[in-house]
């Protein structure tokens, strides 16, 4: 018999299923047979994190988190809304540290924990299918907290920050990387953020700060990158659809019509002034 928290998590499940990133999760794999892999062949990671980065300027962001942080091999790293794994394998491949990759959405924790065995990770990068704001992954056990582009879908922000501070270590650090409202949102906007882009409540940057201190977070660092992540996804919708043949051979019409329109929509929203990117450190 299912839970109010499986039915629940079966209901954001499908929402989230309207933007259109997380659809036909089995794309990875269209990704992987173009690289030469067969469907169980073991992965070398260097391969799978050139076609598993769901966020921004794909391993280049992962290694400017390790840097900043100081992530090393005798830590312990909770990556919150992990999709398909590919920070989580990057980031333990690369600096040798243990990851738990937290992921809301069933279907992309099945493919997650099928390449990070693939991949010979299984040691190293341990995948849960949860709702990150209802469960206790190691209360106070975790040195760092890592997330790229998911705490906009979540709207209680105060929960959410309050289960991340809670689940680090005295003086462990946060590392974000978001989006947040910079102007009023006009109606068409705001209705591509909801449908498009599952986002309700997104923060301005004075928001975001002081949700953060609430909870008890110090030391927080804002770095606005909308320029650089403006000029990254208007590139990636002009490159996509310069790329439509090859896109719809390797994928098919569907998957390339879906995955353009949700480009289009980020390019739109960001050219639109109003939505804008941040990379945030928070110590506790």
């Amino acid at each position: 018999m299912e839970s109010d928290e499986d039915n629940c998590k079966e209901k954001i499940n499908g929402q989230i299923k309207t933007m259109k990133l997380y659809s036909h999760v089995d794309r990875i794999y269209n990704e992987l047979r173009e690289l030469g892999y067969d469907a169980t062949a073991p992965l070398r990671v260097s391969d799978v994190s050139k076609v598993d980065q769901y966020h921004y300027h794909g391993t280049q962001s992962i290694d400017e988190a390790i840097r900043k942080l100081g992530i090393n091999s005798s830590m312990h790293v909770l990556d919150v809304g992990s999709g398909i794994g590919g920070p989580a394998r990057y980031l333990s491949t690369v600096t040798g540290c243990e990851v738990v990759a937290a992921e809301l959405q069933a279907d992309l924790h099945r493919t997650a924990e099928d390449l990070t065995s693939r991949c010979d990770l299984g040691k190293t990068v341990k995948h849960v299918c949860a709702d990150f704001t209802q469960t206790d992954l190691g209360l106070g056990t975790f040195h760092m907290i890592v997330s790229w582009l998911v705490f906009l879908h979540i709207p209680d922000k105060d929960k959410l920050f309050q289960q991340c501070y809670d689940h680090l270590k005295p003086t462990g650090t946060m590392y974000i990387e978001d989006l947040f409202c910079k102007g009023v949102f006009l109606e068409e906007e705001y209705t591509h953020l909801q449908t498009g882009v599952f986002c309700t409540n997104l923060p301005t940057k004075d928001a975001y700060a002081s949700q953060l201190a609430k909870v008890g977070f110090i030391n927080i660092e804002f770095d606005d990158v909308t320029e650089d992540w403006k000029s990254f996804v208007h590139q990636r919708y002009l490159d996509y659809q310069a790329n439509r043949a090859r896109h719809v051979r390797v994928h098919g019409e569907v998957v390339y019509t879906e995955q353009v329109e949700f480009y289009g929509v980020i390019d739109k929203l960001f050219q639109g002034g109003h939505l804008g990117g941040c990379k945030i450190v928070a110590k506790k």
